[in-house]
């Protein structure tokens, strides 16, 4: 996407912030009582939690793995609200789910990725909700489909129900990234500038999937214009059932939302942000470009089957009018294009030729 662009969805994005930022914090799964309650306890003392996260079905892509408590995790949560008065929220992903959690008393609902990519499960689930007054917020969807995420968000809404939320937890990487999930911020950002009464908040657990990386995740999402946060906090961060990685202890919690959370220049930390976020990028270049030169290869066995010449002009010719026009339409140099791509050419013709000769040689030898 253009900067232009996306520094007009950002400054759509910053004109009703939430002040303070909403925070949402816990842990990833709800492991017993007295885990809960010890969290509890320290979200408290920030006073700026206004919500205690914890998961009671955890959806897993294997069997056998760790699933949650359910309803036994339910009436935990319920016993360390009456205790701390901090109002807790859970994620629900079936019409049961929501019966239970407002049974325990639930005080917000959120709707994780697998659910909202599936536009019959959010239907049913619209349904059992119809009419409630309690928070409901949509994560995006696992794949980076806007309409897909706004549809999710139009149900609830068309269904009554009264407060609706998006949370931006990233998209899922498709090649090995420093982080968990993609960012691509544009996207939230442009659900935020369809949607301007809509409150988006940023999960920077789930998208780092590293602890090292929520503290300058989380001040990247309040740069933005994201109208608070939602970040997993345990208390052992090494023995947790789940997501042990990306958590949080309590003390790195207290350390990160004890500073001022506000909209500030771009610093340091932005900075180091915007370079992981490179990272990710260098190593997408480099994925796309070794899968490039594996087709490569089966391209030079049909052309030596083929008995054809490695250097094909007019195919070549063609590849360069395609990646020229679509460089010039995403505002990138065709100079710099035409470059770049004889140079992968050069490379890629070596690699024929020395499979081409290799093969020669094989059947001369044979």
């Amino acid at each position: 996407m253009k900067h232009t662009k996306l520094n007009e969805m950002h400054e759509t994005a910053n004109q009703k912030p939430l002040s303070p930022p909403l925070i949402i914090a816990g842990p990833c799964s709800a492991e017993s009582p007295e885990q809960l309650l010890q969290v509890a306890l320290e979200l408290k003392k920030t006073g700026k939690v206004k919500f205690m996260r914890a998961g009671v079905w955890k959806p897993r892509t294997t069997p056998n793995n760790f699933e949650g408590y359910g309803t036994k995790a339910l009436e935990w949560l319920k016993e360390v609200k009456k205790q701390t008065k901090i109002p807790f929220a859970t994620e629900v992903a079936t019409e049961k789910h929501v019966y239970e959690a407002l049974k325990f008393g639930a005080d917000l609902l959120w709707i994780g990725a697998r659910t909202a990519s599936n536009p019959f499960a959010i239907q049913e689930i619209a349904i059992a909700l119809k009419g409630i007054q309690v928070p409901v917020w949509v994560k995006n969807p696992l794949s980076p489909d806007l309409k897909l995420w706004e549809g999710a968000i139009t149900r609830l809404k068309q269904a009554g129900v009264a407060q609706v939320g998006a949370i931006h937890r990233g998209f899922t990487a498709w090649y090995p990234s420093p982080f968990r999930n993609l960012p691509l911020w544009d996207i939230a950002l442009k659900l935020k500038a369809n949607h301007p009464e809509l409150s988006i908040i940023s999960d920077p657990s789930h998208i780092s999937g590293d602890s090292r990386f929520v503290e300058l995740l989380a001040k990247r999402a309040i740069n933005m214009g994201f109208d608070g946060l939602m970040i997993e906090v345990h208390p052992n961060p090494k023995q947790a059932l789940s997501d042990a990685k990306q958590q949080l202890t309590t003390e790195q919690f207290t350390h990160i939302i004890s500073k001022e959370l506000h909209r500030s220049k771009p610093g340091e930390e932005l900075l180091d942000e915007l370079r992981a976020e490179i990272d990710a990028v260098d190593e997408l270049l480099i994925w796309a470009l070794s899968n490039r030169m594996k087709l490569v290869t089966e391209i030079a066995q049909v052309k030596y089957d083929s008995g054809l010449e490695a250097l094909q002009k007019k195919r070549w010719n063609e590849v360069l009018k395609q990646v020229s026009k679509k460089a010039r339409s995403m505002g990138l140099s065709n100079n710099f294009i035409v470059k770049l791509f004889n140079s992968i050419h050069r490379e890629s013709l070596l690699k024929q030729k020395r499979t081409i000769e290799s093969k020669s040689d094989m059947v001369k030898n044979g």
